[in-house]
């Protein structure tokens, strides 16, 4: 499974820190959620095309693991 695109979604009804996830659409046709945005970690939707969900995952907890340490 392999991301062919990410788009930023607004959830109706969620709570201000829930505002927005990230949809992956899948090469098998699928579209699954990631994970949500969070205002302090920087992640484009489109550095997370041609990985693997687990990949974007990974890198997402990466960057958010290297703010938390204040390595940007």
């Amino acid at each position: 499974m392999i991301i062919l695109s990410v788009e930023l979604v607004a959830l109706p009804d969620a709570p201000p820190y829930q505002e927005k996830i990230y949809r992956a659409h899948l090469d098998t046709g699928e579209a699954i959620d990631l994970f949500q945005q969070h205002w302090d970690v920087p992640l484009p939707p489109e550095s997370l095309i041609g990985l693997t969900p687990e990949e974007a995952r990974r890198l997402r907890t990466e960057k958010m693991l290297a703010i938390a340490a204040g390595v940007h």
